[in-house]
């Protein structure tokens, strides 16, 4: 594992450490590039703020599930396993009301992929169609994991 990929992991390890105590916007860079057990110097190597952090973090876990997976279709509706998977993450980020940012991420992830598909009405509507579809599944898992995964 190279250096900057190191050194993001623990910045991402330490923020998801930090925000099971604390709000992300009382979380300070300081604070968290000594959680990380880094420089600040190190920390604005990688990151822009904070939120670029959680976008990281969402953007890792993502590919960690899905692989390369989304050129075939059935994979887009998949919401759910990324959601459980990561349901720790989930909570914590809807503990300090920073779901939507979750959301806006995961919209943006699944736009990028949408290029690849073959269906050219996805392709042509893809902002429509994600909206649509992984909007109201991403609340429903969203509810599920919040909820204790009661209907599992």
């Amino acid at each position: 594992m190279n250096k900057a990929i190191k050194t993001k992991n623990q910045i991402s390890q330490a923020l998801i450490e930090l925000l099971n105590n604390k709000p992300l916007d009382l979380i300070t860079i300081k604070e968290l590039a000594k959680k990380a057990e880094i420089s600040r110097t190190a920390f604005y190597n990688n990151f822009n703020n904070l939120d670029d952090v959680l976008k990281y973090i969402y953007q890792r876990a993502h590919k960690q599930i899905f692989k390369e997976k989304y050129s075939q279709l059935e994979y887009v509706y998949s919401d759910e396993h990324i959601l459980d998977k990561n349901s720790k993450l989930l909570l914590v980020l809807i503990k300090w009301n920073l779901i939507e940012l979750i959301a806006k991420y995961n919209t943006e992830i699944v736009l990028s992929y949408t290029q690849h598909y073959k269906n050219k009405f996805i392709r042509e509507h893809a902002f429509y169609f994600i909206s649509y579809y992984h909007g109201s599944l991403f609340n429903i898992c969203t509810y599920w994991i919040s909820n204790g995964k009661q209907e599992s």
